[in-house]
């Protein structure tokens, strides 16, 4: 009996033990089954994030391409060196070699209907090294100066198309005008031609409207333009407190211009001739800023003085150009004549210099007139050489305090020869080595404030402030895309 109980107890034991083993072997295929399951959800998991991600990045490219297929974007940028050389009436010369300067534009263009087109540039231009704002402006229009790392809007216009299709179609250009690096700089810089308007006369930003009728209708290649710009001045000589409170805080300079372009395409080279007349009435000494760094004698150091902006009379310019490109395939050429007016007020600001005068109650017209002429000879498909000359005369004056140029050389009084060779690079990019030699025969070259003076007339106590030859020898290298 006894026996009896042990074996059953063995059995019991036996039995439980294999139930138990059993349990846990299926436990464990349970759990094995339930990691299995989870891997394959944190697969599925991981896939659809990737997927997610591929998906994000898609979306961002056709954002980016549905971005830039509203507005185009170009590149331009102008790395040089300059080395000046400065004689003055004295017969002491300063030099200032490697001056390096960068200028970079961000070009854009947008057609937003068909009827409507938008264009804009932001121009940074500086000396290396240098983020010290200069007021370089000279007083009656703007520019770009290398005077920081600021950006500036250089342009900033819509081309609207009123009546396509119609037997003389009118397009209204409005905003900040294509003003700058006009006809006939493309020759030097190798490139298309960047402005509209005669760069001997314009170069600047300026703001305004300005309706083109295209007249090849009735005259083959004949275009018309009206321009209307306008200046805010504000008026400095009420109180602070009232500064653009109301219309009367505001003065008006007002421009109006008539261009006549003109392309004879029964030559057999590319052409283009324009002629002008630019009428700006209530010219203002210093349209801009709260204080004024003049020089109250023409080609002196300058003198900072409170602003009291004053209307010092009207201004008149009158032109015309003519330039062929390709003539056999490697020549081109230049010519440019205008002649400006200034009609002085009598006014003199800060009680000193008014328009071309340093006399109170003068109210003679000043006569001036400049010439630019060029040529440019193509070697071959990568080397080009070119020359320019322009002269201009005691009372010249223009619109081309923007000028990217560093000596702005056809404002100069006196004359101005350059010569350069160019090395293309690739169809974007190019090198200019040249030469600027600049001889002043008066003083107050770009400036409209101030008699000019012949050099030679200067008193013996200014010869040492007096600049009368100029020279520059420079390194560019460009790229525009």
């Amino acid at each position: 009996m006894k026996n009896k109980i042990i074996l059953s107890l063995v059995a019991s034991a036996l039995i439980g033990s294999t139930l138990s083993a059993q349990s846990l072997e299926d436990r464990l295929n349970h759990l094995e089954e339930t990691i299995v399951k989870q891997q394959k959800t944190i697969n599925d998991l991981t896939s659809a994030t990737e997927d997610i991600e591929e998906i994000d990045e898609r979306l961002e490219v056709i954002e980016t391409r549905s971005f830039t297929d509203k507005i185009q974007f170009g590149l331009g940028m102008r790395v040089e060196m300059n080395n000046f050389d400065n004689k003055y009436a004295d017969g002491k010369s300063y030099k200032a070699n490697e001056i390096w300067r960068t200028k970079v534009n961000l070009n854009m263009k947008a057609k937003i209907t068909n009827n409507l087109k938008f264009t804009g540039k932001l121009t940074m231009y500086k000396n290396w090294g240098d983020s010290t704002p200069r007021n370089m402006d000279k007083g009656t229009v703007q520019g770009r100066r290398p005077d920081g790392s600021q950006v500036f809007l250089e342009r900033a216009y819509l081309d609207w198309s009123i009546n396509p299709g119609s037997y003389i179609p009118l397009t209204a250009t409005i905003g900040r005008q294509p003003s700058s690096d006009g006809p006939s700089y493309q020759f030097k810089e190798d490139s298309t031609r960047k402005g509209t308007y005669d760069a001997l006369a314009f170069d600047a930003a300026v703001d305004g409207a300005v309706l083109t009728a295209n007249m090849s209708s009735l005259v083959d290649g004949l275009a018309i333009r009206y321009a209307y710009a306008t200046a805010n001045v504000q008026d400095q000589s009420g109180p602070t407190e009232y500064y653009g409170a109301d219309n009367k805080s505001y003065k008006k300079l007002k421009v109006n211009a008539v261009f006549v372009d003109k392309v004879f395409n029964s030559l057999p080279f590319e052409n283009l001739t324009q002629a002008y007349f630019v009428r700006t009435t209530d010219l203002y000494s210093i349209p801009s800023g709260k204080k004024a760094i003049i020089s109250t004698t023409p080609n002196t150091p300058v003198t900072v003085m409170p602003i009291n902006d004053i209307n010092i009379g009207d201004l008149d310019l009158m032109g015309a150009m003519f330039e062929a490109s390709n003539i056999n395939g490697n020549i081109d050429f230049f010519f440019h004549y205008t002649q400006s007016k200034a009609k002085p007020n009598g006014k003199l600001f800060a009680g000193k210099v008014g328009l071309l005068t340093s006399t109170a109650g003068d109210t003679k017209t000043k006569t001036g007139q400049a010439l630019w002429v060029g040529t440019r000879y193509s070697i071959n498909k990568d080397w080009k050489i070119g020359a320019e000359y322009n002269k201009g005369s005691k009372n010249w004056f223009s619109y081309t305090g923007g000028s990217a140029d560093p000596l702005n050389k056809l404002a100069t009084r006196g004359d101005a020869v350059e010569v350069y060779i160019t090395k293309s690079i690739n169809k974007y990019a190019n090198i200019r080595v040249g030469y600027v030699g600049i001889n002043n025969e008066y003083t107050g070259s770009g400036i409209h404030l101030g008699k000019p003076t012949k050099i030679s007339e200067v008193p013996a106590s200014m010869n040492g402030k007096i600049v009368k030859e100029t020279k520059n020898v420079y390194v560019t290298f460009n790229v525009l895309f």
